[in-house]
């Protein structure tokens, strides 16, 4: 039997605390009132319809350009791609934990690891995969349900297991993984860690070797000393002598 529950909760309050659009929407789905999370995001996808409802009504009766609206009920199925997306991704990081734990002196680390990436008592990898394959079906009921709802859209893609798109030239993008197995995810998530290490290598190189260090420091004292002789002469200017108004007169 399977000891664990759902990632979802915890995917969405780490984005929760992020400042995109989807960190917008995920603070409205931790602040909606539902105990169950597929719920929340359904109900905050209804709350951003009646929105717009209300937005074009009061366009129309003012006479005015409806005002821009940053959160779109469009937008929760590419919340909902993300959320799955990184649902492999703490899965990954739990599976890796348990194969990792101190053999040598009997620890097991990975019990805190799944804590941290949700309600999770297990990590063997037949728990995380059925929790992660649970978590699919929830949010595979939902978007299937959200895109039934806007059918006026067209071209809806379907929910994977992990997805991501790549824009392969201006406003057009073309899927480079789907993915529905969690055999198939883990490389890719594996060759990414990979690609982010080396992209993280090669920005400290540069800056070790291009950055001018101090060179903010001299500047800020270079300003501080120009703008002090300026000060003095410009109240100099402003307010002669009495001896000089003197001459003068």
């Amino acid at each position: 039997m399977n000891k664990n529950e759902s990632f979802i909760d915890q995917i969405i309050t780490n984005m929760s605390e992020k400042s995109n659009r989807n960190g917008t929407i995920a603070k409205r789905i931790e602040a909606a009132d539902h105990e169950t999370v597929a719920n929340r995001i359904a109900i905050v996808w209804d709350d951003l319809g009646r929105e717009r409802r209300v937005a074009k009504t009061e366009s129309v009766r003012n006479g005015q350009k409806m005002r821009e609206l940053t959160e779109k009920p469009e937008h929760m199925l590419s919340l909902i791609q993300q959320t799955m997306n990184n649902c492999c991704w703490s899965a990954r990081t739990v599976i890796n934990a348990g194969k990792s734990q101190d053999l040598a002196n009997g620890l097991d680390f990975s019990q805190s690891i799944a804590e941290q990436a949700g309600n999770i008592a297990s990590s063997r990898i037949v728990d995380v995969e059925s929790t992660l394959m649970n978590d699919f079906s929830v949010l595979n009921e939902l978007h299937s349900w959200l895109c039934s709802q806007m059918n006026y859209m067209a071209d809806l893609d379907p929910l994977f297991l992990y997805a991501e798109k790549q824009e392969i030239e201006e406003g057009v993008w073309e899927h480079t993984h789907m993915c529905m197995d969690i055999n198939d995810v883990l490389p890719i998530l594996d060759e990414k860690i990979i690609e982010l290490a080396e992209q993280g290598d090669t920005n400290i190189t540069k800056f070790a070797s291009t950055h001018v260090f101090g060179a903010r420091q001299d500047a800020q004292q270079g300003a501080k000393q120009e703008a002090m002789p300026k000060e003095a002469g410009s109240r100099q200017d402003a307010k002669p002598s009495k001896k000089a108004a003197r001459k003068v007169a």
